[in-house]
């Protein structure tokens, strides 16, 4: 079997191996927006667009990982210039060390704090018990005052946790609450934070 045909079985493989999770309401912008501007609540995004190359590991080198294409750098700048325009603090930046979400994170808010704990849970490996527990607790803590707490990762991750199936450059809105959980406010897609 050629290396192409072998990754793209491994796609369709690691595709049909997600659960179905339901698609969370789209967020309402007026309710929404304003909320995000007060701060304590935690957004996580499924990196921007990229170009679909099949599976990768995180060893592998940066030219070989899936990376962003021009479109999901020209989301990922859209949804930094949208949150800067609408008054929206990010706190803390966290995000998989997968060059597509490090590079969306740097790029829409100029930083990030990499953390092998967000990389992807397709594996049943010993170290995926781990990432649920970090991601849930990084999702059920209230951030500093005034500011929300950002994550990029991948979508197996937020489906785990939350539910919540993301398409590539979509986000979830999550307010933790005093007991330990959260609410799901809604979804943005990348042009949908310009209103």
């Amino acid at each position: 079997m050629t290396p192409a045909r072998r990754a793209l079985l491994g796609g369709l493989v690691a595709a049909a191996a997600l659960p179905f999770v339901p698609r969370a309401a789209r967020a309402h912008h007026s309710t929404v927006i304003p909320a995000l501007r007060e701060g304590g609540h935690v957004v996580y995004f499924r990196h921007a667009a990229t170009q679909w190359s099949g599976i990768d590991r995180i060893e592998w080198p940066r030219e070989r990982q899936r990376l962003l294409s021009a479109e999901g750098e020209r989301q990922a700048r859209v949804i930094g210039e949208a949150w800067e325009e609408l008054g929206i603090t990010a706190g803390e930046v966290w995000a998989s060390p997968f060059a597509r979400c490090a590079d969306h994170a740097r790029i829409s808010f100029g930083r990030a704090t990499e953390d092998m704990r967000l990389i992807g849970l397709l594996s049943d490996d010993e170290g995926r018990r781990e990432r649920v527990a970090f991601l849930r607790t990084l999702v059920t803590t209230r951030p500093e005052p005034g500011t929300n707490r950002v994550i990029v990762a991948h979508r197996s991750n937020i489906a785990e946790v939350a539910g919540v199936a993301l398409e590539e450059g979509e986000a979830v809105v999550l307010t933790p609450d005093a007991a330990g959980g959260f609410t799901v406010r809604g979804t943005f897609m990348p042009d949908e934070w310009t209103g």
